[in-house]
């Protein structure tokens, strides 16, 4: 019986999670609104926060660490890898906290894993990073040399409910074609072939605006923005992932007080999140073009896949292209235990981040 530690910090949340072999004994989600957000101005400044939440809530469940045998954490930004294992090592750590490749608070998950598992001498790892890569060389080309295209999408979310949509229809993952949009503080659109993902929108700089970030823009808007002189770098940084979308727009990232306001016929909060849903299906409709039309399934998941008004929305406008399946939330702490076990028991080998 192994004790599985998993940690996975997500733009507006920190969730753990305690597993006994593939069995959670216990799973805490801390969400964090706009607000609470707000004063910090990079994904680095809220690392004495996040680290503070993991260990209060260790503390109330009373958590032993000498008794974790591995802490499994969400990927973050590193460098473009192959999907599956990695173990966390200071280069990894070092590339996160850099933010070369990538600024997200998801960045944090992997280095606190990392300081954790030094305390207790146990393997840390990482499974499906949102940078691995699985693109095909079309995908890559973007409109100047310059700037490549790349895998920035929510791999451990989208193969985890492409898995579970596979299972419903009784095919294998590996057998068919899926177009799955993580829908939750980030959104990413995937278009999966016979278990690749060969094209996405990027979850921080591409695809449909989110609670928090703006998602594509017209490129020349943008520009004149930078060089207006009413923004410095990090304010603008700012204004596109984390003070961008609903929150620019409506003043909160929560979709339930959002959708409550609705209900009361607030014609603006209504447009405003009719316009996601109308990016999303339309992300959704360019995937289905990567896959020339044949498509098995479109799959929604993630934490704003609880609304029903949401998707249905979405649902309206593409399920003329194949059937729909939500699956609200996220199965990514059970993807993230499930392949700890894995990892444990021998039955996938960790590779090498260098």
């Amino acid at each position: 019986m192994y004790t599985i530690l998993v940690i996975n910090v997500g733009s507006t949340s920190t969730k753990l999670g305690l597993f006994r072999n593939e069995n959670a004994l216990f799973l805490k989600t801390v969400n964090h609104n706009s607000s609470e957000l707000a004063s910090f101005r990079t994904f680095i400044e809220q690392s004495t926060f996040r680290n503070r939440i993991i260990e209060d809530v260790l503390r109330q469940k009373e958590v032993k660490l000498e008794d974790v045998d591995l802490i499994v954490s969400r990927g973050g930004g590193t460098k473009p890898i192959d999907s599956g294992i990695y173990r966390i090592n200071q280069l990894m750590c070092d590339d996160l906290l850099s933010g070369k490749y990538e600024r997200h608070p998801a960045n944090l998950g992997p280095v606190i894993s990392f300081s954790l598992s030094r305390k207790i001498d146990v393997p840390a790892i990482i499974i499906d990073s949102p940078s691995a890569d699985e693109f095909e060389p079309m995908a890559r080309i973007s409109g100047i040399p310059e700037i490549k295209r790349r895998s920035g999408c929510h791999v451990l979310s989208q193969k985890a409910a492409a898995g579970k949509a596979a299972r419903d229809i009784g095919k294998r993952y590996g057998d068919i074609n899926l177009i799955v949009g993580h829908l939750g503080g980030g959104i990413s659109i995937g278009a999966h072939k016979k278990g690749k993902i060969i094209d996405a929108t990027h979850g921080i700089e591409e695809g449909p605006f989110t609670p928090e970030r703006s998602g594509s823009l017209p490129v020349l808007s943008v520009i004149e923005l930078c060089f207006s002189g009413d923004y410095n770098k990090d304010q603008l940084l700012r204004r596109l992932v984390g003070g961008g979308g609903l929150t620019a727009y409506l003043g909160t990232n929560d979709a339930m007080v959002i959708e409550e306001k609705i209900s009361k016929e607030a014609k603006n909060c209504e447009e405003i999140y009719r316009a996601m849903a109308y990016q999303i299906s339309k992300e959704i409709g360019a995937m289905s073009v990567v896959l020339k039309g044949i498509v098995d399934v479109i799959v929604l998941t993630g934490g704003l896949s609880n609304s029903r008004l949401l998707t249905e929305w979405v649902r309206e406008m593409v399920d003329f292209i194949a059937p729909v399946k939500v699956f609200p939330g996220e199965d990514e702490m059970q993807a993230l235990a499930d392949g700890g076990l894995r990892f444990l028991r021998g039955e996938e080998r960790e590779k090498e981040y260098d």
